[in-house]
């Protein structure tokens, strides 16, 4: 493997603690997938790619702040080790917990929110990403993403912010049932004028 850049350090996700609850269990596999059928050094390389920025916590623990996606397929496929970003690493450590939290939410980097749009208590998110649920939601904007809403938006946790706004439309039944109708209901969704406030809006679509 080449040398590593002096930003890019090893770290296993075991150590990485989450900052949301769910995640898009389709994407995931999806991803999990890729990798397996990727060679080792094609696999380091996206690792690389994607290198995962963190916060400093009470106590030292690193806490994501971005890819627990790419975590969880990581493990799935095999693997036990990513790349940690020291170049955005933020640190926290010297915030209690309650102080911690109260940052993280400020800054956009945590999402307290469940699959039904409750929020739950910031002691509620797992302690590793193995052990974050399904948010079809989530899934769903990840499907949808450009047509519906820019790709190149920054906003952190974007995808659930425009799940939420789907879920206030249709049920979740209709994504069990008939991915591909809820899809096209989320992208005509996505350019009304109630949607203009969230991450990434496109516009109304011009007629005819």
């Amino acid at each position: 493997m080449a040398s590593l850049p002096a930003h890019l350090r090893p770290v296993a996700i075991d150590d990485l603690h989450p900052t949301q609850l769910t995640l898009g269990l389709e994407e995931v596999a999806r991803r999990a997938k890729k990798m397996m059928a990727m060679g080792e050094a094609e696999a380091d390389a996206l690792f690389r790619r994607k290198a995962i920025p963190c916060v400093r916590g009470p106590g030292g623990q690193l806490y994501l702040i971005d890819h627990h996606h790419l975590c969880r397929a990581a493990l799935i496929a095999g693997y036990k080790t990513v790349y940690l970003d020291t170049g955005k690493l933020v640190d926290r450590s010297k915030l209690n917990r309650a102080d911690f939290w109260d940052e993280m939410e400020r800054e956009g980097n945590c999402w307290p929110i469940d699959a039904d749009g409750n929020r739950r208590p910031y002691a509620r998110i797992p302690s590793h990403v193995r052990e974050l649920t399904d948010n079809p939601w989530r899934t769903l904007a990840r499907a949808v993403r450009g047509p519906a809403f820019r790709d190149d938006d920054e906003t952190p946790f974007k995808e659930f912010m425009w799940g939420e706004y789907f879920r206030s439309f249709m049920s979740k039944r209709l994504i069990e049932t008939d991915l591909d109708l809820a899809r096209d209901l989320a992208i005509r969704l996505a350019h009304l004028d109630e949607a203009q406030d969230l991450p990434g809006y496109l516009g109304r679509k011009p007629k005819g």
